[in-house]
């Protein structure tokens, strides 16, 4: 039977006991290499199952009730009671399970960033190998040609040894471009080393923080495992001790268990409904939600590559080039600049500028440029037009299993179904639910919320939430919840007894 309709009845705490061990428990827990998502231990706290199970009356307890009515009403008060307390335990269970589940989500992101930078640093390492080889291999030329020559290259040789002595300035010069190539060389082949053996470094680094997120993605999907069976059992057990108090109070009112279940459950619908319209209604003067300072996975600290220093050296080079430069034409030639010749160009360039203010009103088309205003206009249209093709994905996958992490086709988890939704809308918002909650460019009061807004669950007190779901109007959400559902369209109101609905709607 579905979770969300076993929220009454009692539970036993041996699996829960031992699931909220496993979670709670910082031992059992792999170091984290990431922002953590899952619920704090406060917020464990908060919703840890009750420490001992009220005791159901026994059969005799029940007939000696039916002696008056005021035991009789007080038996059915004290049974009712333990069916509500129900909501208790199963809402421990799947706090748990859903903190643990965006946990696996989370760390899943974490690794395929460490993935991607693993990657990209192992390139950017065999990059700089092959460059520290072909620079070796330069050196190892310039080497071998200056043992050769003794110290003189032959191009030098030639230089020095030319008859053409009245390009002094020229041989000086080509001899500095020559000395500071050399220099050049070696300084590359240094710089190239360096780089090499950092971007090395680096790549070990990647690899070392990518096996981390490899052992603690692992870690966490054995955690929500544990929990997710811990809340199976809890509805087990919340169905097996319903189906006794059902009897109990079928015997105490003379009528039958279906009748008794009929009328607890109206009465417990009755009462999801009244809560959900007064925490809406309440939504109204919650204080505005802050976006939390820090969100998302951090980088993995890698070494720094230092940076190569001569690489502009090579640039003296160019003047050499320039042909011998004959002192004694140009120096006639200096005087002629200064002749009257050039004032007179400004003088008849003056006049024209006075004719250029024509021109002027050509950049008056330039304002009509606030066309950018439209640019403006892009995010108020698509919220009416992307919405439905977003919500029309998410009604398309109804009937898909859940799946820890699951980013589609065919599974998802909850902010993964979210995700594709938007994507096959043409909008990319975040991986995980708080992000998409954090991201969204309006958050409006539950008293607000309209079709296609973002709903969010289960906040730990450091604006990260466990559970997001997409909003279809009539107090309903289309959602992937847990694994022992698919995706579905579930009332509000079935799920305020155990998972805690945000006073915020999240807008696109």
């Amino acid at each position: 039977m579905s979770m969300r309709f076993l929220v009454r009845g009692t539970a036993t705490l041996a699996c829960v006991t031992l699931a909220s061990a496993a979670l709670l428990s910082p031992a059992a827990a792999s170091p984290q290499v990431f922002g953590t998502s899952a619920l704090s231990s406060t917020a464990f706290q908060k919703f840890a199952p009750l420490p001992h199970l009220p005791a159901i009356p026994s059969e005799d307890e029940i007939a000696k009730a039916k002696t008056s009515e005021a035991a009789t009403a007080a038996a059915a008060s004290e049974l009712e009671a333990i069916l509500s307390s129900a909501n208790d335990r199963l809402q421990a269970t799947s706090m748990a399970a859903l903190g643990a589940s965006d946990a696996y989500t989370e760390a899943l992101v974490v690794l395929a960033q460490r993935q991607a930078e693993a990657e990209t640093t192992r390139a950017k390492s065999d990059a700089a190998r092959t460059a520290n080889s072909k620079a070796k291999t330069a050196l190892g030329q310039l080497a071998g040609d200056l043992y050769k020559s003794g110290g003189m290259g032959l191009s030098v040789q030639t230089l020095v040894t030319s008859d053409d002595s009245d390009d002094a300035l020229y041989k000086a010069s080509t001899l500095m471009a020559l000395s500071s190539n050399r220099a050049n060389t070696f300084a590359s082949a240094e710089a190239a080393a360096s780089t090499s053996a950092a971007l090395d470094a680096q790549a070990l680094a990647a690899s070392t923080a990518a096996k981390e997120a490899t052992a603690t993605a692992e870690s966490s999907r054995a955690l929500a495992q544990s929990a997710a069976d811990a809340q199976a059992a809890v509805v087990v057990d919340n169905q097996a001790q319903r189906d006794v108090l059902l009897q109990r109070l079928a015997s105490l009112h003379n009528t039958t268990v279906a009748l008794e279940g009929a009328r607890v459950d109206a009465l417990a619908q009755k009462a999801r409904d009244e809560a959900l319209k007064e925490q809406i209604a309440a939504s109204k003067d919650a204080p505005a939600p802050v976006r939390p300072p820090v969100t998302g996975t951090t980088p993995a600290v890698i070494p720094a590559v230092p940076q190569a220093p001569a690489a502009p050296a090579p640039k003296p080079v160019s003047p050499a080039p320039k042909p011998a430069p004959k002192p004694a034409n140009p120096a006639p030639q200096q005087p002629k600049p200064p002749v009257t010749q050039a004032p007179k160009p400004p003088v008849t360039q003056t006049p024209k500028p006075p004719v250029a203010p024509a021109p002027a009103p050509a950049p008056a088309p330039k304002p009509v440029a606030p066309p950018k205003p439209p640019v403006i206009k892009p995010p108020v249209a698509p919220s009416g037009s992307y919405t439905k093709v977003m919500v029309n994905y998410a009604m398309s996958k109804i009937g898909s299993p859940y799946q820890w992490g699951g980013n589609g086709p065919n599974a998802f988890d909850c902010s993964g179904l979210v995700q594709q939704a938007f994507a096959a809308a043409g909008k990319s918002v975040p991986r995980q639910g708080s992000d998409q909650f954090w991201a969204a460019p309006v958050r409006v009061p539950l008293s607000q919320m309209q079709y296609g807004d973002l709903l969010v669950f289960n906040e730990d007190g450091n604006g990260r939430f466990s559970h997001v779901a997409i909003y279809i109007g009539n107090g309903q959400v289309v959602q992937a919840l847990n694994y022992s559902e698919p995706v579905a369209v579930t009332s509000l109101a079935y799920m305020t007894p155990y998972m805690t609905l945000y006073p915020y709607a999240a807008r696109y």
